[in-house]
């Protein structure tokens, strides 16, 4: 049964790649202005709550965007325009994990391993117990459903972050939006998960944010 499921989940990734990587052109350029559109809106939004109740800076973190992958830079250049703080993920080995460092300004950003774009080494790190201060989090992936299930790579670095944040944020009472930037041929009617798999808040697509309950 497990094999199944494992095997069903490697079907689909392979198929969401192919299509991502497809994707017309002009159909991904006009899909990212309104998908950027809708995340400016959300951006604002949680700026303005954070600031009524005067609680600083809004704090991002999210993906660098590689390949075909949604691009992330007009998020990194908005928040850096509004004096927001923004991190980024720094892959590590043994064990595999992720480190969330700030970035401050293009020139903080470099080719990593494989070529996907990481912080430099010089850049701060936002140490765990400090993942609960985050606002909202865009998470990378190949397909999503509207039940807020996503699948990734399968390396589940996103997974064992969302665990850990899971168990911190469990203590201090406060989370963040969980996000991902939906291109047109990703959303799916069901993803398989598994129990630790990580679930979303919010879907930007080309036609608007949908809030999952």
């Amino acid at each position: 049964m497990q094999q199944d499921h494992t095997e069903k989940k490697k079907q689909l990734r392979s198929r969401l790649r192919e299509l991502r990587n497809r994707l017309d052109e002009q159909m991904r350029a006009q899909a990212m202005k309104q998908m950027n559109d809708g995340l400016k809106r959300e951006m604002d939004r949680l700026r303005l709550t954070k600031n009524k109740h005067r609680q600083g800076p809004l704090v991002i973190f999210s993906y660098l965007s590689y390949g075909s992958e949604a691009p992330t830079a007009f998020v990194f250049e908005e928040g850096w325009r509004q004096g927001d703080v923004m991190l980024a993920p720094k892959v590590l080995a043994n064990p595999p994990r992720m480190e969330l460092r700030r970035v401050t300004g293009a020139e903080d950003i470099e080719p990593g391993i494989w070529g996907i774009p990481e912080p430099k080494d010089s850049c701060e790190v936002l140490h765990p117990e400090s993942w609960p201060d985050l606002d909202l989090v865009l998470v990378p992936g190949l397909g999503y459903d509207l039940q807020g299930g996503r699948i990734g790579y399968g390396g589940g670095y996103y997974d064992r972050f969302a665990e850990r944040l899971e168990k911190h944020c469990a203590e201090q009472g406060k989370k963040p939006r969980m996000a991902a930037l939906v291109l047109p041929g990703q959303l799916e009617p069901e993803i398989p998960m598994d129990p630790l798999d990580l679930r979303l808040d919010l879907l930007i697509t080309p036609e608007g944010i949908l809030h999952i309950e």
